[in-house]
């Protein structure tokens, strides 16, 4: 058993590979039956026992390729059509392969459980591992802690890779300040532009700029709200796990969160103001984001979630090189912005921001930078009784925050860091207040103003306003 769980494991990359050849070949509903059938022949010809049980394994992995529960029961031809219409985003997004489940050794049976920041997963009485879609937020914690690999997230790339062979609507990629160096530590952001743009998106727009005007609306409603000591914000940019958290566990706290969508939300709400047919699909190392894109309060803004490893098998599966691709490059954002993709950044752009508007401010932004699920909540009980000694809390789910999401592709948060950190260092401009395609962006929106008021606590901004705060 220990080695058809190696080999499951190793496989799982191959399964999705195939899955995304057959669909961009268009072959996937006429061919996808018998690819459990080929796998397991391989896994045969290794040297590997083959019960039917691991036949049944491959073939829940694949409806998670798909974008379907495992358990779906539909026969793998038909449940591709299933696959176009769920487009793997019927909760829960993690799905549960049972077939490996039993095979965990009796001192981790309960490590998918206890990693589960919200107790999401139970064991039911019938003795099988269930998830629990209103609690599971998609973090994906227990995904990396279970020994079996058993839980794995739902797929989205087969509907949307029709979305792009069709080319009947505008497709716009929104990629994540965390992207810099996931692809390879020389892969440029223009490489993965031209890349993007190859396979039929319209075109890619980094996050980071969304990113950027976030954090001057923040820094204007830190100043419009802390004005004593005991004063506190919590901010709300980036993290879909850190505010689940605030909601589900912390609802006292919900005051002093920033109303602010986050810089996906914001990147999928303003490209469709700027083009109303298109479609945003956002790429990012984030599971929860999948979640995040259909919650009721801000659905419709994206319309597809892929991590990095699924962007990097829809690459590989069309034979895209990122190596010999030209740099085609459109330079969109501020050091402030690009630092977002690692614990730190969005403290530390608003506080760069906040002394540039009000330097004589009396009450300076004294932030506490926290990651992973376990010291998220320690804070937040302190913030709950009052015992803090800062003014401004910056939550993140993930170790190293976004590079540490489990869709990443450079496992090395100290690595993953350094090339966040190297990208943000090569941006034209360090504040995102001297960004000159915020501006661009607010004037193409009809917002005239040399003022970065206009993105923050001002009446004028009713328009950017809608598209950047939470209904």
């Amino acid at each position: 058993m220990a080695k058809i769980l190696e080999y499951i494991e190793k496989i799982r990359p191959r399964i999705m590979w195939e899955v995304a050849k057959l669909a961009w070949e268009d072959q996937l509903e006429t061919k996808v039956e018998e690819l459990p059938d080929r796998i397991v022949a391989e896994a045969k010809a290794a040297g590997l026992a083959t019960p039917e049980e691991q036949r049944q394994v491959i073939e829940q992995q694949v409806r998670l390729a798909m974008g379907l529960a495992p358990e779906n029961q539909a026969g793998l031809s038909q449940a591709v059509e299933q696959a176009y219409q769920e487009k793997g985003q019927q909760m829960p997004i993690v799905g549960h392969i049972d077939g490996l489940c039993h095979s965990c050794s009796e001192e981790s049976t309960e490590a998918c459980s206890s990693a589960c920041p919200n107790g999401a997963i139970r064991t039911g009485e019938d003795g099988k591992k269930k998830i629990d879609g209103e609690k599971c937020n998609a973090c994906g914690l227990c995904i990396t802690t279970c020994p079996t690999s058993s839980l794995a997230d739902k797929a989205q790339f087969v509907p949307l890779i029709k979305l792009l062979k069709n080319q009947e609507e505008p497709v716009y990629a929104a990629i994540a300040p965390a992207f810099a160096g996931q692809f390879g530590e020389d892969i440029t952001a223009g490489q993965i532009r031209g890349a993007l743009k190859k396979i039929g998106f319209k075109d890619m727009v980094e996050v980071a700029l969304f990113a950027d005007i976030l954090s001057i609306k923040e820094a204007y409603e830190f100043d419009h709200f802390v004005k004593k000591e005991k004063d506190f914000m919590l901010t709300s940019c980036c993290c879909p796990v850190w505010i689940n958290m605030i909601e589900k566990k912390f609802p006292e706290l919900l005051e002093r969160i920033s109303p602010s969508v986050s810089p996906m939300i914001a990147s999928g709400r303003v490209l469709k103001v700027l083009h109303p047919r298109a479609k945003v699909v956002f790429i990012g190392p984030c599971i929860a984001k999948k979640k995040e894109a259909v919650h009721p309060d801000l659905a419709g803004a994206i319309d597809f979630v892929l991590t990095f490893k699924e962007l990097k098998t829809i690459f590989d599966a069309v034979g895209i090189d990122l190596e010999e691709m030209p740099d085609d490059y459109d330079h969109q954002s501020s050091w402030g912005g690009r630092a977002y993709g690692r614990t730190g950044g969005v403290s530390a752009s608003i506080a760069l921001i906040l002394e540039t508007i009000a330097p004589n401010r009396a009450i300076k932004v004294n932030s506490k930078r926290v990651d992973g699920a376990k010291d998220c909540q320690e804070i937040l009980q302190k913030a709950l009784v009052g015992n803090l000694d800062v003014n401004f809390i910056e939550g993140m789910g993930c170790k190293g925050g976004c590079i540490g999401g489990p869709g990443r592709l450079v496992d090395d948060l100290f690595e993953g860091t350094r090339r966040v950190n190297e990208y943000a260092y090569e941006a034209k401009m360090k504040i995102p207040l001297n960004n000159p395609t915020i501006y661009q962006t607010l004037k193409s929106l009809g917002l005239n103003y040399k003022t970065p008021k206009v993105i923050a606590v001002d009446p004028l901004a009713e328009a950017l306003t809608r598209e950047l705060t939470r209904k």
